[in-house]
């Protein structure tokens, strides 16, 4: 399955909290209860525009992605498949898109995953990811091919 990610462009920019907001907010909810404006702050102020990527696939956006380079790794914050295009493997795909990036710049993937999230916990465990470290509410994944 060939997917692209086309970088998010300025006038399409404020579309990005609403897809996180549509992806993220049940598991937000059931973990903190949902304050509109304490997450609309921490969205513009944790994620930079340049991180946010269309996927697209077919020739149609069928999700968003949010990561970035760091020194120590690749980091993942938001994969949102869209509700239609769920189911149809596109979450592996990305992911393993995402591996093979960070592996060609020498790091591992990492993420954040909500520990309720069973849907996404599973499919990090598939993909070959550990839990790096945990709390009350996230689990820290790490997938370094290299250990």
């Amino acid at each position: 399955m060939d997917i692209e990610l086309i970088g998010v462009s300025e006038t399409e920019q404020p579309l990005t909290f609403e897809i996180f907001k549509s992806s993220m907010q049940p598991v937000i909810e059931a973990a903190f209860g949902w304050d509109e404006a304490f997450q609309q702050h921490y969205f513009a102020s944790r994620l930079q525009p340049a991180w946010f990527y269309w996927v697209v696939f077919q020739g149609e956006q069928v999700g968003l992605v949010c990561y970035k380079h760091i020194e120590q790794s690749v980091h993942l914050h938001l994969l949102a498949v869209f509700e239609s295009w769920r189911g149809q493997g596109l979450g592996v795909t990305i992911t393993n898109q995402l591996q093979q990036e960070a592996h060609r710049a020498g790091k591992p993937l990492t993420l954040s995953c909500f520990k309720h999230n069973a849907p996404a916990v599973a499919l990090y465990h598939k993909l070959g990811f550990t839990v790096a470290s945990e709390d009350a509410h996230f689990f820290d994944f790490i997938h370094d091919p290299n250990s």
